[in-house]
């Protein structure tokens, strides 16, 4: 099994701290700038998806989508709210992708640890 760790920054016109995740990743001006990643605990990879033509490698779109790759993130709602946005996923297809993440900052609050 494998495990890949994500991070996404993203820009959006709307104040996520006034309006929250959903309404940020739902502007129309929303977007991912860049998209960092690690598989098995690799040397991080970023990638700048605002350059001419980028786009996420072949082997990171399927372990995104593998069910059998575990995917984390911190604060990994965020990390799904926006790739569901950016791959156009339907409500139904982010919610059967839910079970392959894990949330680094909720298992640090288990362990006692500051958010």
């Amino acid at each position: 099994m494998h495990h890949i760790s994500i991070d996404v920054e993203t820009f959006s016109s709307v104040d996520i701290k006034k309006a929250g995740a959903f309404k940020y990743t739902e502007s129309p001006d929303f977007q991912i700038l860049l998209f960092a990643y690690s598989l098995d605990g690799a040397p991080v990879q970023v990638i700048d998806l605002m350059t001419p033509n980028a786009c996420l490698p072949k082997d990171v779109l399927r372990w995104l989508f593998d069910p059998a790759c575990i995917k984390h993130a911190f604060n990994a709602i965020f990390e799904i709210l926006a790739l569901s946005r950016y791959f156009g996923l339907t409500d139904a297809e982010t919610e059967a992708w839910l079970p392959q993440w894990r949330c680094t900052m909720l298992h640090a609050m288990y362990l006692g640890l500051p958010r």
